[in-house]
């Protein structure tokens, strides 16, 4: 990975880099389509946009240290996503990688994490947008760029000030307490960043202490957010994947142990690229 910068931008020369890829793919929720191979949104405080180029992508707008600060770390650009399945002999896992070429695992903040993945259960992201949209605007700290209004997202203490009517009218629906729930449990000490230095089971287990959050969320949650790459959210995308390619099928644990096993130390990766060719094919 080679970075040059022209004009405020980063020009970031990599094999492994396809916006649409990236954030169709249910993993972030604030970045929106802006023009052909384009994004754009709001991710730790800042807005940015993102455009596919014929050597990589254009990170717009992006100082040298905004690049090594955040940038570098929340696009996973110094991790060689062309090399971890090298020589991969999964047929299932050789169609995902094929058809999600370009996808990359974020680092996101968090506390945002959990909140959006509170808010996707049994949602699509078009919705899930919307309501986090609306939730930033409520108690989001505003910001202009270039001049349009963007909203940061909400601290835990303002979020979880918000009222319950209030976040139901976001259409946030029966999941309104257990944002403000969770909100109020991290504003009030409960130690999000300290888990990724847990193990796996301790860090799941801990999570889903929070109002809200099942195993699903948490391993969203530990896989976007907190370093846990071995880490392998189960949906009904991911159990037919495991059903229709290996013949298998479980609970999320059983799940996991398969996956992790035979993907190794980067099967939330994996679980990306099967997810997304999976869940893309099966809409059509």
């Amino acid at each position: 990975m080679d970075v040059t910068y022209e004009n405020g931008a980063a020009l970031v020369q990599t094999g492994c880099f396809e916006p649409r890829h990236i954030f169709e793919n249910g993993q972030s929720f604030r970045f929106f389509p802006c023009g052909e191979n384009a994004y754009e949104g709001v991710a730790y405080g800042r807005y940015l946009r993102v455009e596919k180029t014929r050597t990589g992508a254009r990170l717009y707008p992006s100082a040298p240290q905004d690049f090594e600060t955040v940038w570098k770390h929340y696009f996973d650009l110094e991790r060689d996503y062309a090399a971890l399945f090298a020589g991969c002999e999964d047929e299932a896992l050789k169609q995902g990688l094929l058809y999600g070429c370009g996808l990359r695992v974020l680092n996101q903040q968090p506390f945002e994490t959990l909140i959006s993945f509170i808010v996707s259960a049994n949602n699509n992201i078009k919705r899930i947008r919307g309501i986090l949209g609306q939730i930033c605007e409520l108690c989001g700290e505003p910001f202009s760029f270039e001049g349009k209004t963007w909203y940061r997202f909400p601290e835990p203490a303002s979020l979880s000030k918000l009222s319950e009517t209030d976040l139901a009218g976001c259409g946030s629906g029966y999941r309104a307490p257990y944002i403000k729930g969770a909100a109020h449990m991290v504003a009030e000490g409960f130690p999000l960043d300290a888990l990724r230095h847990m193990e796996y089971a301790a860090a799941k287990k801990k999570l889903q202490e929070l109002p809200g959050v099942g195993p699903k969320v948490a391993d969203c949650v530990l896989l976007f957010s907190l370093g846990f790459y071995d880490a392998f959210p189960t949906d009904v995308w991911v159990k037919r994947v495991m059903n229709e390619h290996y013949g298998f099928s479980g609970n999320d644990k059983q799940i996991y142990e398969f996956a992790r096993e035979r993907f190794g130390p980067y099967a939330g990766i994996a679980q990306q690229y099967l997810f997304f060719r999976q869940r893309e094919n099966g809409k059509k």
